[in-house]
């Protein structure tokens, strides 16, 4: 059975997160877990470090920046938590919706801000391998990278765009800071979202299913690991390339970024 990456989910939205990832392991299943606050990274991680096969990374998702869940002690409890943490995610900025105020924009860009400097104050002997950093970018592609090439995140770390939906220009300049972009059945359904795939090189393309969606859904083994089959099937197709190939290829770029060597980033 081959070995699939999901590197953007949401193991601790199951009603049994150590269930669902042990579960994941045995159906072939390794992830990233993002999670979308300082308090569920801290009350999913040790129970999640004793299944092998999901590292779970820090979160404060721009939705709960927005609406209050995440504000000022829980952004301190994050800037604390940051230096000692490698995998950060999911962080980033939204601005569609209710959410494009100039209200909303300053805060989600102020808590952006203090998380990206969080992530450079790690100790030296930390930082050797660099974060793994998912982000989230909805309206705001530009401003996120914006923000990044401020900070040098790209520079000093990894960065991998989750569900990417910013602008072609966006994408060839993320491409040029070195991202990578993680593709789920979702983004496939879109006609954008198809020609980034299809556009982004294999060796910047992972897997993703942003599953479950919200907090008390069941994630089932075999639909996780369908959602991510039909990702790669999908990808497969739009590049032209053998399915096992491809899984092959993913799950070895996959397996770089979460291991202890930073992978390297063409340009």
């Amino acid at each position: 059975m081959e070995k699939l990456y999901d590197m953007h989910c949401h193991v601790g939205f199951a009603p049994d997160p150590k269930a669902a990832a042990a579960a994941g392991a045995k159906a072939g299943i390794a992830a990233l877990s993002c999670t979308v606050s300082p308090a569920e990274y801290e009350r999913l991680s040790p129970d999640l470090a004793e299944v092998p096969n999901v590292d779970t990374a820090l979160g404060a998702h721009p939705w709960w920046i927005d609406d209050g869940r995440v504000g000022g002690a829980e952004l301190e409890r994050f800037c604390a938590l940051a230096p000692a943490t490698r995998f950060i995610g999911e962080i980033g900025l939204d601005l569609a919706g209710p959410r494009d105020t100039d209200e909303s924009r300053r805060a989600q860009i102020a808590a952006l801000d203090r998380i990206l400097s969080a992530c450079d104050a790690a100790p030296a002997a930390a930082e050797t391998a660099g974060k793994l950093i998912s982000v989230h970018a909805v309206n705001a592609a530009a401003a996120v990278l914006d923000l990044l090439e401020e900070h040098g995140t790209t520079d000093r770390h990894t960065v991998i765009f989750h569900w990417f939906s910013g602008t072609s220009d966006d994408l060839t300049r993320a491409l040029a800071d070195g991202c990578y972009f993680s593709a789920g059945p979702r983004m496939l359904v879109s006609r954008r979202g198809r020609e980034y795939a299809r556009q982004i090189p294999l060796n910047r393309l992972l897997l993703e299913t942003d599953m479950p969606s919200r907090a008390g859904e069941a994630l089932p083994a075999n639909v996780w690991r369908a959602e991510l089959g039909n990702a790669l099937s999908g990808i497969a197709q739009l590049k032209n390339i053998d399915r096992n190939l491809l899984a092959e290829r993913l799950a070895t770029t996959s397996a770089a970024l979460l291991g202890t060597e930073r992978a390297p980033r063409p340009r």
